[in-house]
């Protein structure tokens, strides 16, 4: 009997533990090729990248989103990094200093985002749907953020190799 179990129990392995190898044949799934790499645009010393896409029937209002998108991506990043920098280098005496702080760090990432730069762009349109699917790499030159940060009297100086560490430093967070 037990010559017997142990035959079956070894077939029913390999046959469930074979299923996961097929599943994207049995699924019928692809692989997706994306337009933009996110290895080709990676924050560099020089550099802040954003890769942003949208989906409609108008192509205005997705260049539009897209835009927006990165306006909004390139801000979060500027403004984390400058208050990522002040929390090493600065000490806050009240919430009044705080406060004042944010402001300025909120208005040097909105100026910040003034000067972005779109480096490349591809238009695709959706069989199915007749969609057009919109996406654009856009950056901003970090020399122009670390000379904001430096003219807005924040209590600090930087470089723009220091803000490209704190950005490659909370990258490494997140993985």
């Amino acid at each position: 009997m037990r010559k017997i179990i142990l035959p079956i129990l070894t077939m029913m392995f390999l046959v469930t533990s074979c299923k996961s190898l097929n599943y994207v044949k049995e699924e019928n799934l692809v692989s997706i090729k994306m337009p933009f790499e996110e290895k080709d645009f990676m924050d560099t010393n020089e550099e802040f990248y954003t890769i942003q896409n949208a989906v409609g029937n108008n192509m205005n209002i997705n260049r539009n989103r897209v835009l927006m998108a990165a306006k909004t991506d390139l801000s979060g990043k500027i403004k984390t990094v400058i208050n990522s920098i002040a929390t090493q280098k600065l000490a806050f005496n009240n919430f009044n200093e705080s406060e004042v702080f944010d402001a300025k760090a909120t208005a040097i990432s909105q100026q910040s985002i003034e000067k972005i730069i779109k480096v490349d762009s591809k238009t695709l349109r959706r069989k199915e749907d007749k969609l057009y699917d919109y996406w654009a790499v856009y950056k901003v030159s970090l020399e122009d953020v670390t000379s904001l940060i430096n003219s807005a009297d924040l209590g600090f100086l930087v470089s723009s190799g220091e803000l490209a560490k704190e950005v490659s430093a909370g990258n490494q967070e997140e993985n």
